[in-house]
């Protein structure tokens, strides 16, 4: 099993553990080899490896019982994918063969603010909807989205008519995203924020993008927030 020199080798561990969960396709229940069988497969002291599964422990994805040894709680499900490539978070989630749900939906019209009005070009006070989901993979918690829309794209968008992705919800209404504008932020959410949240706080990387036809008309904007527990994204980059 080869190891990611990029990472420190606690991270490189873990990422290690998850790897031997889905190459014996272990499940919620099953157990993990014992602390020194693990420490030769991988080549690492004691220390190390007790750091990286008491990380797994804490993200929810192992649970030690003592006297008997360390289980899966839950599946990890960890997606990769290039930076560059334009996809909706149903699009990431199926790529690796999970189901992907929305377990939370809220639609709310309102009036733009400028900062929105700016962003979508749109009048200050024209409608726009604001679609709040919680998104699942496989049942993790594995993106909360908040996305804007011109009521004007979307007249008929409603709890009850919506699911699925935003991105088919467009194409249904013959718009099509072409293309982003991004920018990155390393995110912690806490459950004030996010309710859904197993731990008092969870890592995320908040995509901040505004979604363009291919006439480079504003279609949404959109703040989502990708669970680093579930999403490991790759990028790249040449001389």
């Amino acid at each position: 099993m080869q190891l990611h020199v990029e990472k420190p080798l606690q991270a490189r561990v873990q990422d290690a553990i998850l790897d031997y969960i889905s190459e014996q396709k272990l499940t919620g229940g099953d157990q993990l080899p014992t602390e020194p069988e693990l420490m030769e497969r991988f080549g690492v002291g004691r220390s190390t490896l007790r750091e990286a599964m008491a990380n797994l422990e804490s993200k929810g994805i192992l649970e030690r019982i003592q006297g008997k040894g360390t289980f899966i709680r839950q599946t990890p499900i960890l997606l990769e994918n290039g930076l560059d490539e334009l996809r909706s978070v149903s699009e990431h989630i199926r790529s690796v063969g999970a189901v992907p749900s929305t377990s939370r939906l809220n639609v709310t019209i309102m009036p733009a603010t400028p900062d929105i009005a700016e962003k979508l070009q749109l009048e200050v006070g024209e409608e726009v909807a604001t679609i709040e989901r919680v998104r699942r993979a496989d049942g993790a918690l594995a993106a909360y989205c908040i996305d804007t829309v011109p009521k004007k794209l979307l007249p008929d968008v409603t709890e009850e008519g919506f699911s699925g992705s935003l991105f088919e919800l467009f194409d249904q209404h013959d718009r099509i995203v072409s293309n982003a504008e991004s920018t990155l932020h390393p995110t912690v959410l806490t459950r004030r924020d996010l309710p859904e949240l197993k731990n008092e706080i969870g890592l995320f990387l908040l995509f901040d993008e505004v979604f363009y036809d291919s006439r480079g008309v504003p279609l949404c904007y959109s703040n989502d927030y990708y669970s680093a527990d579930i999403f490991d994204f790759r990028i790249v980059r040449r001389r």
